[in-house]
């Protein structure tokens, strides 16, 4: 194998896909990054079996061949070569040759035949979106999965198809994301998609007014973006029935500013961090609401207008759980839809009816 290519090129290509190297594994050859040269092209690929980013870029290849170097320092030397034309040679039994200017340096192979074979005919049930709506949905969803390894079906999303409607939904255990959107689809499915591979796909979306298809089967993904793709296992088993967890009517609305709450939330947080639930309460009487954390470092109490529909009200929230929402809608008001103190609360962005939040309140001494 040798071949010529770019230097920012090959280091733009190694960064994305070392993001699927295995960092401890029991099959060292996890732990390197293939290199396949080909006609005029040099594919890159990393995979730990459960994640697999390959990427092809433009190369000089004067001579066939692959090959699997050590994946770690690969990406770290390459970073440093930015600049320059690289030329990269596996000839005979030795590593793999780095040469550069009047340089040249050689890291260490593995034996390409134990690299495993990934393979996906890119068929199965589809949608297909804009990037700019998928990465806006894995947003607004995927902040709200778990990291609790004993739920493991908790750590992935569930994406639901029905006639043409996408329904994504994220939860915890103490609060749920739900967003729906139309997509262009084959069919009705659901599948569990993992918060990783979620994350990993909103740094390949950079072409925002283009459409994007992601491709589901029994248990993977695949989605391809110009010359990067993309290969995940999904996560088997049942999601919660997340649609029994809905309250369907509410006796209270609060509409507040976002940006107000938010600021008030995120200075009684620094009062309440140090409560292990970061409790911050919300006081509603009619046109006012007052926001309030307490603990032995001190205490905040602030009012917020607000426009309430129903009955004064006492609740009370973690405050990371509301920051979390609050940070990425872009509308400016948002309602709290609530029943109890004790009762699941919803929150809306106004003007947008295909995202809400689900929080479960902290209960507190009257």
């Amino acid at each position: 194998m040798k071949l010529i290519c770019d230097g920012l090129d090959l280091s733009d290509a190694v960064l994305k896909v070392s993001k699927a190297l295995s960092v401890k594994s029991t099959n060292p050859v996890l732990e390197g990054i293939k290199i396949i040269a080909k006609c005029d092209s040099l594919t890159l690929i990393a995979t730990d079996m459960e994640l697999t980013i390959s990427k092809k870029i433009k190369a000089d290849v004067l001579m066939e061949g692959e090959t699997v170097v050590v994946g770690k320092y690969f990406v770290e030397f390459v970073k440093k070569l930015e600049k320059e034309q690289i030329e990269l040679c596996r000839l005979g039994e030795g590593g793999l040759e780095i040469k550069y200017s009047d340089s040249e340096s050689e890291l260490q192979v593995f034996p390409v035949e134990n690299y495993p074979k990934i393979e996906n005919d890119g068929n199965g049930d589809y949608f297909e979106i804009k990037q700019s709506e998928l990465k806006k949905i894995i947003e607004r969803t995927v902040f709200a999965c778990s990291s609790d390894d004993s739920r493991p079906i908790l750590k992935g999303c569930l994406f639901e198809v029905t006639d043409g409607v996408l329904t994504a939904v994220a939860l915890d255990g103490f609060r749920m994301s739900v967003v729906k959107k139309e997509v262009k689809a084959s069919g009705n499915f659901k599948v569990i998609i993992p918060s990783r591979t979620l994350l990993e796909i909103t740094r390949l979306l950079d072409k925002e007014d283009q459409d994007v298809k992601v491709v589901l089967q029994k248990n993977s993904l695949f989605i391809e973006l110009e010359s990067t793709s993309l290969v995940s296992r999904l996560i088997e088993g049942e999601f919660v029935k997340y649609n029994h967890i809905l309250p369907t009517s509410f006796a209270n609305v609060v509409t507040v500013n976002k940006q107000t709450l938010l600021g008030s939330i995120e200075r009684a947080s620094i009062v309440a961090k140090n409560d292990r639930f970061n409790i911050v309460k919300f006081d509603v009487k009619e046109t006012v609401m007052t926001v309030s954390a307490k603990s032995e470092i001190g205490n905040v109490n602030e009012n917020v207008n607000v426009n309430l529909t129903g009955k004064d009200i006492a609740i009370a929230f973690n405050g990371k759980y509301l920051v979390d929402f609050l940070k990425i809608i872009g509308e400016d008001f948002i309602n709290l839809n609530l029943n109890t103190a004790i009762d699941p609360c919803i929150l809306k962005p106004v003007g947008d009816e295909d995202f809400l939040y689900l929080v479960l309140p902290v209960r507190i001494n009257a």
